[in-house]
Formats: structure tokens, sequence, C-alpha cells
């Protein structure tokens, strides 16, 4: 997909599963989770070089949603550059020698994996906590909630490349079955388009719905990733994914 359209279904995923958070969560706490799963939404990508990550400016993004995340995107080219060639170059590297020679570097290989993105999580994360120790920044407490927002962005970028005719070695680079789908990436497909109209008026049920139904904070809490996994299967569904080899 696109990197617009990584960038607002993962937000608005993330929006969902955060809503009936908001009034438990304190706002620093929410801004690192939001930060980290845009950042994370575009870090597989770190491996094709042209790749929005690597980019100060997201096209395609419209209104506050495209203000507030041109604005983080001057953040970036830092997180690009330190992925692909602190991370991404070197793990692939290692892979050659370990396989022989018979590891290809390709896009959507390595870090559209499983391993992939858990191994750029612990090592962005790593990075980030010697760079704050260097920095004298004392609020490490914030890092493991920087990681799991990553981490759950990255994850989101692979389920959406899952919806495309290329897909996903989910378990690369022990398994080369890819899962794939039907979903173009040029502006001709709506379907990305219909599913972030669909997640956008979730989370405005999510807001409005407790109170119209009386709801707590529990149930909506509870709610929230049943509504997002009913939402997916739906998108999935229509997206045409099936299992296929290489």
């Amino acid at each position: 997909m696109r990197g617009d359209q990584h960038v607002l279904i993962s937000l608005f995923s993330g929006g969902v599963l955060l809503v009936p958070w908001l009034a438990v969560l304190d706002p620093v706490t929410v801004l690192v989770l939001l930060v980290s799963l845009f950042i994370g939404s575009l870090a597989p990508d770190a491996d094709a070089p042209n790749a929005a990550i690597f980019h100060t400016r997201i096209a395609g993004l419209r209104g506050i949603t495209g203000w507030a995340a041109n604005t983080i995107a001057r953040f970036l080219p830092f997180f690009g550059y330190l992925i692909r060639y602190f991370e991404y170059l070197p793990l692939s590297a290692a892979l050659w020698v370990v396989s022989l020679g018979r590891y290809q570097d390709e896009h959507r290989g390595l870090l559209h994996s499983l391993v992939g993105v858990v191994l750029i999580t612990l090592l962005t994360a790593g990075y980030l906590e010697i760079i704050s120790g260097l920095i004298g920044w004392t609020h490490l407490n914030l890092l493991p909630i920087a990681a799991g927002g990553f981490l759950a962005g990255a994850l989101l970028h692979l389920i959406e490349d899952s919806c495309t005719p290329r897909g996903i070695a989910w378990l690369f680079p022990f398994c080369s079955v890819r899962v794939r789908g039907r979903i173009t990436t040029g502006f001709s497909d709506s379907r990305p388009q219909i599913f972030t109209l669909m997640l956008m008026a979730a989370i405005w049920g999510m807001i409005l719905w407790p109170r119209y139904a009386g709801w707590g904070i529990g149930e909506m809490q509870q709610t929230a990733p049943v509504l997002l996994a009913v939402l997916w299967a739906i998108f999935l569904a229509f997206s045409g994914v099936t299992l296929r080899r290489r």
C-alpha cells in the first residue's frame, strides 16, 4: 500500500483501541503511543531506498490528521536511515553469511516478516535507550510504551501489505509462503479509503455510544478489540486474502 494508506489505517486502527483508555491514560502516554505507531507503520518499508519513511512529508494526507502526521514526519528520516543502515543491512549481511550466500536481499523480505519487525523493534528501542543515556534523558519508562506502539504499527503494516497482490511472507526467512490479496496500490482501488472511513466511524461510535447506551469504561475497553477484529475481518475478506507459494 501507499505510505498515506499505511499511516491512516494504522493510526485509526490504533484509535479504535485507544479511545476507551483516554480517560485513564495520561496525555504523554497517548502521544508516545500514537507517534510510535505512526513511525512503526512506515518502518518496514526502510528496505526500499525511496520509501515514505525517508521523507519529511507524507503525500496524500489532508486535514488535521495530515497536519499532525506531517509535523511528526520531520523526524522520519532519522528513523528511516537508522533502521536501514544500522539494522536492516547488518541483519541482511548476517543472514547472507549464515545461509552461505543463499539469502537474497529484497523488498518485502526480512523487514516484512515477523522476525524482521521484532528485531528492528528491539534494536530501535536499544538505540533509543543509548541515545537517551548520552543526552541525559531520564524518562526511560516511556521506552517500553514507544516500543509497543512501534511494533504494533509495524505489524499493522504487514497486515495491510498482506492485502496486496505481492503479499507478505510472514515467516521469512524460514518459509516462503505468502499471504496475498487483491488490493492495488494505486488510486483506482477504493477499498483502503472505504476501510479508513469505517475505522473513523468506529472511533466516533466508541466516543458517542457510552452516552446513549450507558456503558462504562470497562465495557468499552472489552468491546474495542472485538470491534477492531470484526472490521479487519471484513476488510481482509473483501481484499480476497489467501495463502500462496512464492
